[in-house]
């Protein structure tokens, strides 16, 4: 076994490294669920949106004001239940039991 050179820089570390191509590496397969995760989601923006910009930026503003209170009054597990009153579309939390801080 000869000796380690010392002050190598990263290619020269690896000039004569092949990497073995059967098998898939894990940020092979993160980027294979990213970019699945993109197409799936431009899909549905282009398909059935409802919500414009503006409409999706207050509703995040009131869900995050809604989070906010409800972890003041020591709530933090919750689920947000769609409802409907006539024509009015209605967001309510459902509080799960014995989720208090």
């Amino acid at each position: 076994m000869g000796k380690i050179p010392k002050n190598l820089s990263d290619s020269a570390m690896f000039k004569d490294y092949k990497e073995n191509k059967k098998e898939k590496s894990l940020f092979d397969i993160a980027k294979e669920f990213d970019d699945a995760d993109t197409v799936k989601s431009h899909a549905a923006k282009k398909d059935d949106s409802y919500m414009d910009k503006y409409l999706t930026d207050a509703l995040n503003k009131e869900l995050l004001k809604l989070k906010l209170d409800l972890y003041k009054d020591g709530i933090i597990d919750y689920q947000i239940k769609i409802g409907r009153e006539g024509n009015k579309i209605v967001l309510y939390p459902s509080v799960k039991k014995n989720n208090r801080i």
